[in-house]
């Protein structure tokens, strides 16, 4: 009985640790093959319709601000390459208009977090999706 008891609170821990929670603010990418990994990422965040930043930095890439389609607004992502680990994130500002019916990019960013039916949330993981590999969310 306590074998039962022990392996259900294991496979309780287990899956819960794989679950988006309310506040997530990262996904995290686990591939098997780590050829061109740089690469993949970049051709995923640019079929997500990002344009990547290139300042020559192998294991980081961020991006351009992207007028979102879904809120008057634009995103950024980061995407962090560590072994064979991404590790996504991003942060999202409201659209603003001048007096002159402009409109202007946001002063200040919010960070990307998990929420349920969280528009910008959904972009990060379609990027992560676009990678393949074992997905898991953190703070």
């Amino acid at each position: 009985m306590k074998k039962i008891i022990s392996t259900v609170f294991a496979l309780i821990i287990f899956v819960n640790s794989y679950s988006q929670k309310k506040e997530d603010s990262k996904i995290i990418v686990s591939v098997t093959d780590t050829a061109e990994l740089y690469k993949r990422v970049k051709i995923a965040l640019v079929n997500t319709d990002f344009i990547v930043k290139d300042n020559y930095n192998k294991d980081t890439l961020t991006t351009y601000p992207m007028e979102m389609k879904t809120i008057p607004g634009y995103a950024l992502v980061k995407a962090i390459i560590n072994g064979s680990t991404v590790t996504l994130s991003g942060v999202y500002g409201l659209m603003k208009i001048n007096d002159w019916g402009y409109t202007v990019t946001p002063k200040n960013y919010q960070r990307i977090i998990y929420y349920k039916g969280s528009k910008t949330w959904k972009l990060i993981k379609q990027v992560a999706d676009k990678l393949g590999g074992q997905i898991t969310y953190g703070e």
